[in-house]
């Protein structure tokens, strides 16, 4: 029979059958009770105690009224109804039955309800403290209210599932969210979320996208842009759906940014790219400019002088006298900082262009990959620049023996070469023991085969830092986040002793730059010499150095380049994909798409790779970590074929007898040719 019986008194049965998750969310269940009462009484035994019960079915519904009291939202005292059975015969059979029957809501009927609620008047915060729920569950329900009505019926009948439900609902365009539902109705595997997704979102931009941070969200609103939040996805996430009216206002904005820079700064010409990049190519058209920096005024060396002892001063103080923290190391300090200005304008003097040859120059500005607009560094011309301030050179007029010019003593070509070859002997010697000077002769010889790659410039060394070529004829990746901070260092280079019109000039000037400024060219020349390697087990692309390299600079290779379908997933046998998947989720998420199309399967895997993917977080997080083993820095270098021998030490033999006896058992295909012969690596 029912009746009343006091919270405090009840006690929970161990015959309940929810073992697991009984406390799964009590709060929002507590917030239910606490609105709308106890709607189900619960199922209750009686203890040898009088008055005392354990609760054999309603578990749940016990523990939320204990948290109810337990907060003060309920009296100590509380009463709720209880059907009190007999004896314990029935009551794990009774605990099973209200368990096991009970049928979760369907989501569209949540929808309804919920949107009922809204209709009437009810906010979303409402309706979710009258339920317990999360006001953004509310409003994934409502959202799931408004799709096409051929798609809600489809979800009300159990014919497509909540994901897919939830895919068709990222845009609020019921038009667009029908035809796509006939689309892929006959579709093979058009009941995948991530499909359905793609084709509701082809043609958008995320908010997060370059040109969207750049025209920013109110100036796109105001030109008639729409957006769309992704309810189900990452909060705040956003799609903007009118992509060429943001490709019109980003033109716009930067054509502006444009011309304002050009009339500032007095230049010919400010090209706006509606890009993270300049092209390669388009740089290519024009002349490269590089200004000369003159050199400092008498008053300016004294002033930079008189700077830097006061500079070694105050570092000395800070090191030795001066504790942190103090009023008189924050003087010392702001002072510092103070003197690193006023060298950097006097630095900055050094290098103001003539108005008139500005007036031939121009540049680029662009879109950073945070939104901003960014101006290249180097100068540019679209034909060779006349300097108007270059002294005239007036040649001979006319004939006579003023044409003549006195070639000294002609000497013979063998002794051409022996007195030159002498000559170099000395200079070996002398350049040998002045370390200084050759370290920076070979930064400066590297530094300057960069600069004039497409000139020709005698400089009688064998020195070069030439960059490496790709296996790919004319790859360009100038999209990726290496290539784009490739291409900033590159801009951030001091090339002001470039635009000497000597290799003796430009070599003074170059010794000029500091310390920093030759350590970025050389870091710069001589990252560009690394030829393409890879993790792979086997083949001419191995090289385990590379791997050394990359983990003595802690490379996180997953935070600048992602497998997509096009760059991987696309291009690789189906078990790939299915193996990384099974790396990803294990057996049950490889499970899940082992009879997709290999075509489904690579989008399905860059769409998780990528963090688009609906999964738990568990598997998000480590979908967005995972790399193929070959673009890993994880490969320990061989032993060489053949041990190296040192032309320095004496007594080395020639012969290589006897080494193959040495590397006996080694699996070959694994070693390391030093040639770095492909053919001959192949070969072996």
């Amino acid at each position: 029979m029912i009746q009343s019986v006091k919270v405090k008194n009840l006690s929970l049965s161990k015959d309940n059958v929810r073992k697991s998750n009984r406390d799964l969310d009590i709060e929002s269940f507590a917030a239910t009770i606490a609105a709308h009462g106890l709607l189900q009484n619960l199922v209750v035994t009686p203890l040898k105690k009088s008055g005392h019960f354990t609760v054999k079915a309603g578990g749940r519904r016990l523990r939320a009224l204990q948290h109810l009291i337990a907060t003060g939202v309920l009296p100590a005292d509380h009463e709720v109804p209880a059907l009190v059975l007999a004896d314990d015969a029935d009551s794990t059979e009774a605990s099973l039955a209200e368990n096991f029957g009970r049928l979760p809501m369907n989501p569209a009927d949540e929808a309804t309800a919920f949107n009922h609620f809204i209709d009437k008047g009810a906010s979303a915060e409402d309706v979710a403290k009258r339920f317990g729920v999360t006001t953004r569950f509310v409003e994934q329900r409502v959202r799931l209210a408004e799709l096409a009505p051929s798609i809600f019926q489809a979800l009300a009948a159990g014919e497509i599932s909540l994901g897919v439900a939830q895919a068709y609902a990222v845009t609020g365009d019921t038009d667009r969210q029908a035809r796509v539902f006939d689309q892929m109705k006959s579709a093979y595997y058009g009941n995948q979320p991530d499909n359905i997704r793609r084709a509701i979102l082809n043609g958008t931009v995320k908010a997060n996208d370059a040109k969207a941070r750049f025209v920013g969200r109110d100036a796109y609103l105001a030109g008639g842009g729409r957006i769309e939040g992704d309810l189900f996805a990452t909060e705040g996430d956003e799609n903007w759906i009118d992509v060429e009216l943001l490709e019109d206002l980003a033109a716009q904005k930067l054509e502006a940014a444009a011309a304002e820079l050009a009339e500032s700064q007095g230049l010919a010409f400010v090209t706006p790219v509606a890009a993270t990049h300049v092209p390669y190519d388009t740089e290519r058209q024009l002349h490269e400019y590089h200004a000369v920096a003159r050199p400092l005024t008498e008053e300016e060396q004294v002033r930079v002088e008189a700077l830097a002892v006061e500079n070694d001063a105050l570092l000395e103080q800070l090191e030795t006298e001066l504790s942190d923290g103090t009023e008189e190391a924050e003087t010392a300090n702001a002072r510092l900082e103070e003197i690193e200005r006023e060298l950097d304008e006097l630095d900055a003097a050094r290098k103001v262009v003539d108005p008139e040859v500005r007036a031939q120059l121009g540049t680029f500005v662009y879109i950073g990959g945070d939104g901003a607009v960014r101006v290249h560094t180097r100068m540019f011309s679209e034909k060779p620049v006349v300097d108007p301030n270059a002294p005239v050179v007036i040649g001979p007029i006319g004939g006579g023996a003023d044409e003549v010019v006195e070639q000294g003593v002609k000497l013979s070509a063998t002794l051409v070469d022996e007195l030159a070859t002498q000559r170099r002997q000395i200079l070996v010697a002398h350049l040998a023991s002045d370390p200084a000077l050759a370290l920076d002769l070979t930064i400066f010889l590297m530094a300057q085969d960069a600069i004039f790659a497409n000139n020709y410039v005698r400089n009688h060394s064998t020195l070069k830092a030439s960059p490496s070529q790709f296996p790919i004829f004319a790859f360009r990746d100038e999209g990726s986040l290496a290539s784009q901070t490739i291409a900033e260092q590159r801009q951030a280079l001091d090339t002001n002793w470039a635009g000497y019109d000597t290799m003796s000039a430009r070599f003074d000037a170059f010794r000029a730059l500091d310390d920093e400024a030759r350590g970025a060219w050389v870091a710069f020349v001589i990252a560009q010499t690394l030829e393409p390697t890879l993790n792979a087990g086997d083949g001419g692309r191995l090289n385990g150095f590379h791997d050394h390299l990359g983990r003595i600079l802690d490379i996180e290779v997953a935070q600048w380049w992602r497998p997509t379908a096009a760059n991987f997933f696309g291009r690789v046998k189906k078990d790939v994909m299915l193996d990384a998947l099974e790396d990803i989720g294990g057996p049950i998420l490889r499970g899940r798409y082992k009879d997709a199309k290999k075509g489904d399967l690579a989008a399905t895997c860059a769409s998780l790779c990528n963090g688009q993917g609906i999964v738990e977080a568990e598997i998000r997080e480590k979908a967005s970590a995972w790399l193929p083993d070959a673009m890993r820095f994880e490969a320990i270098e061989k032993p060489e074929r053949y041990p190296t021998r040192s032309t320095f030490l004496e007594g080395e033999e020639d012969d290589v007898e006897g080494v193959d006896e040495d590397l006996d058992g080694e699996d070959n295909r694994s070693i390391v040719d030093i040639t770095g012969d492909d053919d001959l690596s192949e070969a072996a």
